[in-house]
């Protein structure tokens, strides 16, 4: 008998340093990514303002942290065995033993078009908010350049002064980042460095057709 608790003593032993062990590297990794995530947000919110004012010719925005509730799921209860309902002072005790609700940082937008008070994303019209979106895309963008992006009609909202301006953002970040944009918008074929399209030949079948800014063609 002395063995075998001996044993499960160590192995208990042995369970308790693993989770002491585990709790500090889940407090470390926590930590590292809240500081990312602190750098990264200070650095794309900076972004964001920047690109915001360009594409509204004026006027101010920037991302916001907030708490939100976590949502838990709560265990309803129903009658005992017998159809017994519980007593009066077992629900109260229920209630205050309650966990207290947990929270998450989330991010919030708040966007101030030129000559128009501070407005949430949601209170902005259907073209203020998809020129909003993609300042936060291009802001996220230019932080952190993927190999290539791809956007579908991304400015078939904007008019032609928008497009132009964002066609000049695509310019600049076409450095960094290749970007493969769907689009019948002129501005924006007029600064890409491939253009390529889809018709239909007279056999009815469809044909790709390539072709650079000077005008050579791309097989």
């Amino acid at each position: 008998m002395q063995e075998r608790f001996d044993v499960l003593t160590n192995e208990s032993d042995d369970l308790r340093t693993a989770i002491t062990q585990l709790k500090e590297v889940i407090k470390e990794m926590d930590d590292k990514i809240n500081k990312a995530f602190v750098a990264a947000f200070k650095d794309i919110n900076t972004e964001f303002t920047k690109y915001f004012r360009i594409l509204f010719n004026g006027g101010n925005a920037k991302l916001q942290k907030v708490q939100i509730a976590v949502a838990e799921k709560k265990r309803t209860e129903g009658d005992g065995e017998n159809g017994e309902e519980h007593d009066a002072d077992e629900t109260d005790n229920t209630e205050t033993d309650a966990p207290k609700p947990q929270t998450e940082v989330g991010i919030e937008i708040i966007a101030s078009p030129p000559g128009k008070k501070v407005k949430h994303l949601s209170l902005l019209s259907g073209g203020e908010r998809s020129l909003t979106s993609i300042a936060l895309l291009l802001a996220i963008i230019s932080y952190n350049p993927p190999p290539f992006t791809i956007l579908d009609e991304v400015e078939a909202a904007l008019d032609e002064a928008n497009s132009r301006r964002l066609a000049k953002i695509f310019g600049e970040l076409s450095h960094r980042t290749q970007f493969i944009i769907i689009t019948h918008n002129r501005e924006t074929m007029r600064h890409a460095s491939v253009m390529y399209g889809i018709t239909m030949g007279n056999d009815g079948a469809s044909q790709l057709l390539s072709v650079k800014l000077d005008g050579n063609f791309v097989e």
